[in-house]
């Protein structure tokens, strides 16, 4: 799902509390079994597909959201669906409005921004989610904890070890809410039961199975408006390449240290590229621009052609995700989903050189 602008921040600012973004995508691969090919959305990841109920369907991307929480013990794999309320829309809209009038070396207007974003998150009302727990692992805290939240824990499925729960409340949190709200909130609740039957589960399929099978290839342009193309993989031994998007905190927060390790191995003949996952689109990618010059990065970052959004975008279902080229644009070892230190990419760009030789 593509969102533009600060007021992404708010619509999936609950990244800040993981360290990946969500960004489901609505065409189900060939790989996938043919009875959830007509299903809205998927996480292959997870094993998981479903069509929305005509309420929610009808307001996806304004009061409906959907993000995946990282795995924990036995529970790998969490999709969270959340009503965002109209007031909380307004508000972040109006800080949003304010936010534009700021000027990109302000700094500290921009980061009271955010966190005045950040702020709605507490009026984000959760509606359901779907739990994925793997028997093979011992069962854990997190798994405890996370059950003792939910009155209903409905199995909906189980697939090559795994089963598959949703969980929700019956009894709606609507303190605080105004009538309207609390009446808008009721009705979204009442469609999860019958949302329970729009639910497919089936094997996992892994960012790396689906990605792999192609050579990185591309004709495009970076940010600055230079064309370029995959030739310049050639430049080097190993490049890395950082796929992001303008609304996931965790990606903007870890690009600091992406310059650092930038400046410290392009003597080595590794290379650190971006791809910035929501464009092309003009004003996402001044908004891009603006990202990348407050968090002082140099290394190259692209817009996505037809060739990255056809083999590699429609293949991951969240952000950051990191993969490794060598100089022929195969890619070496799996994708990293999620944020890292300095220091764990370090060890991964050590490990692709030496499976590679060097």
């Amino acid at each position: 799902m593509k969102r533009k602008g600060v007021i992404a921040l708010i619509v999936l600012m609950l990244c800040v509390m993981l360290v990946a973004c969500n960004q489901a995508t609505k065409e189900i691969s060939d790989t996938t079994q043919a009875d959830i090919k007509a299903l809205d959305v998927r996480f292959d990841e997870n094993g998981v597909a479903f069509n929305l109920p005509e309420k929610w369907r009808a307001l996806e991307g304004r009061n409906i959201d959907i993000y995946t929480a990282l795995p924990e013990e036995n529970v790998v794999g969490q999709i969270v669906i959340s009503h965002i309320l109209d007031e909380t829309i307004d508000k972040a809209n109006k800080i949003n409005l304010e936010a534009d009038k700021i000027p990109e070396t302000d700094k500290a207007a921009i980061q009271k921004a955010v966190e005045e974003l950040q702020q709605l998150l507490e009026e984000f009302k959760e509606m359901c989610r779907i739990v994925t727990i793997d028997k093979r692992i011992e069962k854990g805290n997190a798994q405890n904890e996370l059950f003792a939240k939910y009155e209903v824990r409905d199995l909906i499925g189980e697939a090559d070890n795994l089963e598959f729960y949703l969980l929700y409340n019956n009894k709606p949190d609507t303190d605080a809410l105004t009538e309207i709200s609390k009446k808008a909130h009721e009705e979204f609740l009442h469609e999860i039961k019958s949302f329970k039957g729009l639910i497919q589960v089936y094997k996992p399929i892994t960012v790396t199975e689906k990605v792999s099978e192609n050579k990185l290839v591309f004709k495009t342009k970076t940010l600055d408006s230079k064309e370029i193309d995959s030739s310049i993989l050639k430049d080097s031994k190993l490049t890395m390449i950082n796929i992001w998007a303008t609304f996931c905190q965790p990606c903007i927060e870890e690009m600091p240290d992406l310059q650092s390790l930038y400046e410290e191995v392009k003597g080595d003949g590794v290379n650190i590229i971006g791809i910035v996952s929501d464009t092309p689109d003009e004003e996402t990618e001044e908004l891009a621009k603006k990202i990348l010059s407050t968090k002082g990065v140099k290394y190259i970052n692209i817009i996505p052609d037809e060739s990255i959004i056809n083999n590699v975008l429609r293949n991951i279902s969240a952000v950051p995700t990191t993969l490794f080229v060598d100089s022929e644009g195969n890619i070496i070892g799996d994708l990293l989903v999620g944020a890292k230190s300095k220091e764990e990419y370090q060890q991964e760009i050590q490990d692709r050189l030496k499976s590679k030789g060097y």
